[in-house]
């Protein structure tokens, strides 16, 4: 490992020292999969840079859930009171409803009788807590920087970065691509080929004022060709995000499409949304991002991996995209641990990494599939929501399969 100490601050307007530009690893991208594998190698005693091209706190496109699953990895980053101290809602139920009527609901699961609870927070919040806590730990952080070169070497990665006309640069012997579904390492390096892209649905973001409250749940409402996920946060607004049929929405796709669009042609159509919607008032402007959902990219390479949404990008439904984010970074921190153990780094070495997440998320991964599949497919998944709003114990099955906290590593 490194000797020298570190610097934090944003790019450019810094300070500087020119002793200070090597580092164990340096990650690419500042979100959950970012800071959590930024906070694990920290803590392991690695000198870590951690880079992003936004500056903090930003918006960010995504439905606001943190899942249970999660809450034992927030515990070992010492984040969960931070967190506890931003606008929230206590999260204790999912409901389901059809355009046709049909609805179900499903209290989250329970350990020895204590209910388990998810939390409506607005990104903007946690992922810059993340990054503080990374920061906390010696992490450099180089926010409002953009990546411009990047060349191996023999040693391990010279990293150029900047604003503007600005460059600097930094060497690391690990890079980690951190970076989201439209990862800039993974496209310059190669590693988003064979990648299938496409799919007929668009993901879209919208934030109302609600006068009402949702009773602690986060629901999913269907129309024809698309689901809406529904969500408070605590203060005042609801999240709603949603994947919407490109081919129905047609020549406005290329335009841009405005909240009055989508909701009349889109959201009206479920009661239930539509219900919601008539206490509402658009807050902000619609965000959007194609396609909802990738395959698995090859995520491991000589001296590099890429975790979180870099990796695979995952049908947002069933709310795990950051469990998997998260997890993807511990066990990637542990492969890199292990690899600078042994001093090497080759796609070999490190695709103990790639092993580790193919068996612990084989049976998160098969069921996101599975709600995958029947989310598109009305004529399957109206029968099943209409008889669980019947037999709770079939709803609850699955809710409770995605919502069990896991053990952190």
């Amino acid at each position: 490992m490194q000797n020298f100490n570190w610097r934090r601050g944003q790019c450019p307007g810094r300070e500087v020292n020119s002793f200070m530009d090597k580092f164990d690893v340096a990650i690419v991208g500042a979100g959950p999969a970012g800071s959590a594998a930024a906070i694990s190698l920290a803590r392991r005693g690695y000198a870590v840079a951690l880079i992003d091209k936004e500056r903090f706190p930003r918006e960010k496109l995504c439905g606001d859930f943190i899942n249970p699953s999660n809450w034992p990895m927030l515990e070992q980053l010492g984040v969960t009171r931070q967190l506890f101290m931003q606008d929230h809602e206590i999260v204790t139920a999912f409901r389901i409803t059809t355009d046709c009527g049909a609805a179900a609901e499903a209290a989250l699961p329970s350990i020895d009788g204590a209910p388990v609870h998810g939390l409506g927070l607005r990104r903007f919040f946690f992922d810059q807590i993340l990054l503080k806590k990374a920061q906390e730990q010696g992490v450099t952080a180089l926010t409002g920087c953009r990546i411009k070169t990047l060349q191996r070497q023999a040693d391990g990665w010279r990293v150029g970065y900047g604003l503007g006309e600005s460059l600097e640069e930094l060497t690391a012997q690990v890079l980690i691509g951190a970076d989201g579904r439209n990862s800039w390492v993974a496209h310059h390096l190669g590693m988003a080929r064979g990648a299938p892209r496409g799919g007929n649905h668009i993901g879209f973001q919208l934030r109302f004022k609600y006068s009402q409250v949702l009773r602690g749940r986060v629901e999913i409402h269907l129309f024809p060709g698309g689901y809406a996920g529904v969500l408070g946060l605590g203060d005042g607004t609801i999240k709603l995000g949603m994947a919407a049929d490109r081919r129905r929405l047609g020549a406005r796709v290329g335009g841009g499409v405005g909240v009055d669009t989508l909701i009349q042609s889109q959201l009206l159509q479920n009661p239930h949304l539509k219900e919601i919607l008539r206490s509402s008032e658009p807050v902000g402007t619609v965000r959007s991002t194609y396609p909802v959902y990738f395959s698995p990219r090859r995520s491991v390479g000589d001296g590099v991996l890429l975790i979180g949404d870099a990796a695979r990008v995952n049908e947002p439904v069933s709310g795990e995209g950051i469990f998997f984010a998260m997890r993807s970074a511990a066990i990637a921190a542990a492969a890199i641990d292990q690899a600078f153990g042994r001093g090497n780094f080759s796609a070999r070495e490190l695709f103990e990494y790639e092993r580790r997440c193919r068996a612990e998320f084989r049976l998160r991964r098969g069921l996101n599939g599975a709600i995958r599949f029947l989310m598109y497919r009305p004529a399957l998944l109206t029968p099943f929501v209409r008889l669980s709003g019947k037999k709770k114990r079939l709803l609850e099955s699955l809710v409770h399969a995605i919502c069990r906290p896991e053990a952190a590593a």
